[in-house]
């Protein structure tokens, strides 16, 4: 099974947003909210970073 960079990508964010919101915070409802807004900034800074370095040339 290969797995392409994007989807390798979401998969290691939600794995790491969930250890996050686990170790992270006290209440169900607070590890909620922190493990998808650690989800949602380690996609878009992802993204962010992959636009970034769109333009310059690739090896």
């Amino acid at each position: 099974m290969v797995i392409s960079h994007f989807p390798a990508m979401v998969l290691f964010a939600f794995l790491v947003s969930v250890v996050f919101g686990v170790i992270a915070k006290n209440t169900t409802r607070e590890r909620m909210i922190y493990g998808a807004k650690s989800f949602v900034l380690f996609v878009g800074i992802a993204l962010l970073i992959g636009w970034l370095m769109y333009p310059f040339p690739r090896p």
